[in-house]
């Protein structure tokens, strides 16, 4: 397992951003998700690249069956085109949720990024994983109670979404009060357990990133075009 600096994924995180607003091509999609796919399982979260790349397949499946027409008037092509793309996100979002929220503040504070963005960034890290602790216990007791069936969607959605709004307000006043105890608003000098370096690795994934980016966009504008 490669542990990455914040700044390094960050780096990724925007060059696959750019290239979701500016690929055309499929064949460029799927390279990218392959980066991707290797990006998360060197870093040790092979499991989420799996997932990750299952939902991408089942889209790709659904387009290739569609051939452009979409399956069904709920389910247009625009909307799996959209879908896909948000996958590729989400792959190179997912090393950054899965950051210690004290060492994003640190880094931030030595890159001296303003509060204004440092402290929603922090806070997000540490909602997002929450929340998604909650979906899976409801999701859990709604499945051991029956309350979970196809028959009913509109109401299966109704017992999944109520509790996780009511649960979220709770969390998210825990969470500042967490946060405000430990001195996220000290204007000091903040310290980490761990150590906070761009090293070789940090700058070989960015430039690397680099490389991939100028590849996807040379195929996508020259070789497919």
């Amino acid at each position: 397992m490669i542990h990455f600096d914040f700044r390094a994924k960050l780096a990724v995180a925007g060059m696959v951003m750019a290239l979701v607003a500016l690929l055309a091509s499929d064949m460029t999609i799927y390279l990218l998700i392959a980066f991707l796919v290797i990006y998360l399982t060197v870093q040790g979260i092979g499991r989420h690249a799996l997932v990750y790349l299952a939902v991408a397949l089942v889209l790709i499946g659904l387009r290739l069956y569609s051939n452009g027409s979409g399956i069904t008037p709920l389910l247009p092509e625009m909307f799996l085109f959209m879908l896909l793309r948000t996958v590729l996100m989400l792959m190179a979002a997912e090393p950054i949720f899965g950051m210690p929220p004290g060492e994003v503040v640190a880094v931030c504070k030595k890159m001296h990024a303003p509060d204004l963005l440092s402290l929603p960034l922090t806070f997000m890290l540490r909602f997002i994983p929450a929340i998604r602790g909650e979906f899976g216990d409801v999701f859990d007791s709604l499945r051991m109670r029956g309350l979970l069936s196809i028959r009913h969607p509109g109401r299966a959605f109704e017992y999944m979404v109520t509790p996780v709004i009511f649960r979220s307000s709770r969390i998210a006043e825990e969470l500042a009060a967490s946060a405000e105890s430990r001195g996220i608003s000290f204007p000091g000098a903040h310290s980490c357990r761990r150590e906070i370096r761009f090293e070789g690795k940090d700058g070989l994934l960015v430039v690397l990133s680099i490389v991939i980016f100028g590849m996807c966009l040379f195929v996508d504008r020259v070789v497919l075009i």
